[in-house]
């Protein structure tokens, strides 16, 4: 005689584990939940007995999973987030998550000022947003969508957003001055900052310099440290030109020589699981609408601006 198989865990359970999982925390998942912390204990003691497995290494104050965990927490989100979207589908004010990660600079400066327009454009999706630099988010489906400055040609199936180039930027105040003046003359003769990742002697060797006539006057890790400085006076900034555009508008930056250097592009990944989503596909069209090239008016450029040729 066989063995009746055995039911599945109730769903509570189930949505107690997936919620704790993907908070890391159990004051938020209580949140959610809206239960008791004793009643979060029992349902994953529960689900624990009714799977034969251990789940959990220890979950408080942070959540430690083993590998059947890590396993059994894709499969839970899997259902969560297919339940999640067929309610949404049905437009009756049910909400979808779609977790979309980018680098901080990218977060801050691109798309911060376009949540309000995102938002808009996928009514009933909750969108989560965090700032890594690492692929792995997406690698291990901790979010739908990365944001990624790159080459296209690294990434299989990645979609540009826009083809970057690089500008020198100053004060708006000091930017006309600045312009008539050679670019080898500028960098001879004004302080310098540097991000880590755009140095200078990029465009210098464009310039045909052998190096740079003056060290930096600051190094910054942080984009938006370096072009705060920028604004601050404290010296000209090498920096993306489109990514940087809201904050120039709002803090008076203007890229002051007609020279600009092509850079990499900003892209957009979708997870293998958020590919089968259609609403993630939805919010990567919002953002890709989002990205529309900018007119050379809108840059802060000189008037005839020309790009360099490729590094």
């Amino acid at each position: 005689m066989s063995t009746p198989p055995a039911p599945l865990p109730p769903l509570h359970a189930l949505a107690a584990f997936e919620a704790l999982v993907r908070h890391g925390s159990v004051a938020r998942a209580l949140s959610e939940l809206g239960v008791s912390r004793a009643a979060l204990t029992g349902s994953l003691a529960l689900l624990e007995a009714r799977t034969g497995m251990q789940l959990l290494i220890r979950h408080s104050p942070t959540v430690e999973l083993t590998d059947e965990g890590l396993a059994y927490y894709h499969a839970a989100a899997a259902f969560a987030r297919g339940t999640a979207d067929w309610l949404h589908g049905l437009g009756s004010g049910f909400a979808t998550e779609v977790r979309i990660a980018a680098s901080p600079g990218v977060a801050r400066l691109w798309l911060a000022p376009k949540l309000d327009a995102l938002r808009a454009a996928c009514p009933g999706v909750a969108l989560t947003l965090s700032a890594s630099e690492s692929l792995s988010d997406l690698d291990r489906s901790e979010c739908d969508i990365a944001i990624r400055y790159c080459h296209p040609a690294d990434h299989e199936d990645s979609r540009i957003l826009w083809q970057e180039t690089l500008g020198v930027l100053a004060p708006a105040s000091r930017a006309l001055a600045l312009g008539l003046r050679a670019l080898p003359e500028l960098l001879a003769s004004e302080p310098l900052i540097e991000h880590a990742r755009l140095p200078w002697t990029r465009l210098t060797r464009q310039l045909g310099l052998t190096e740079l006539p003056r060290p930096p006057v600051l190094v910054c890790h942080d984009l938006y440290a370096a072009l705060l400085a920028c604004a601050r006076g404290d010296g000209l900034a090498l920096m993306p030109v489109q990514l940087t555009q809201d904050f120039c508008a709002r803090h008076g930056l203007k890229t002051v020589h007609p020279l600009r250097l092509p850079d990499k592009s900003y892209v957009l990944l979708v997870s293998a699981r958020g590919q089968a989503r259609p609403v993630v596909q939805a919010c990567a069209d919002a953002l890709a609408a989002l990205a529309q090239p900018i007119a050379e008016a809108d840059t802060g450029l000189p008037q005839g601006a020309q790009d360099l040729p490729p590094d």
